[in-house]
């Protein structure tokens, strides 16, 4: 059971990786669904990630997919113990469940603002998505 669900969040960290390395190398598409934006006729991003930070976020995002091949023994590394491989892989799950929750404004289930093409993205797609990662990660650290 665990393997198959660790390969459910590596394949969901790898296909989110990929659209973050389409975006840094220049990829528009989805780009707008992306960001959060601002309420109001206008609705305009919060921000704009440059190609550097978007590709670190690729990045970051393969790593803990190399974390959860560690934690299931997909592969095995003499780099980090097994206890570091743990405190690191509930530390993702933690962060994946703050991102579901949310600041309360922009992202997350109990976001203000909602009624933006970001915000209801993010209420059907990547709240949930990101709870069901972090649950994951949890099934697997304690099941």
């Amino acid at each position: 059971m665990k393997p198959i669900l660790a390969l459910i969040d590596i394949l969901i960290f790898a296909f989110i990786a990929s659209i973050h390395f389409y975006w840094a190398f220049g990829g528009r598409r989805w780009s707008k669904l992306a960001v959060p934006t601002s309420s109001g006729s206008q609705q305009k991003p919060l921000f704009t990630p440059g190609p550097l930070s978007t590709m670190a976020v690729g990045i970051g995002l393969l790593c803990f997919a190399w974390i959860l091949t560690l934690k299931v023994g997909f592969i095995n590394s003499s780099l980090l113990s097994d206890s570091t491989i743990t405190f690191i892989s509930i530390g993702i799950a933690i962060i994946f469940f703050l991102r579901a929750i949310g600041e309360f404004n922009y992202v997350g289930f109990f976001k203000k603002i909602k009624q933006t093409e970001f915000g209801q993205m993010d209420t059907r797609y990547y709240s949930p998505l990101c709870l069901l990662i972090s649950f994951i990660i949890l099934v697997i650290n304690y099941y």
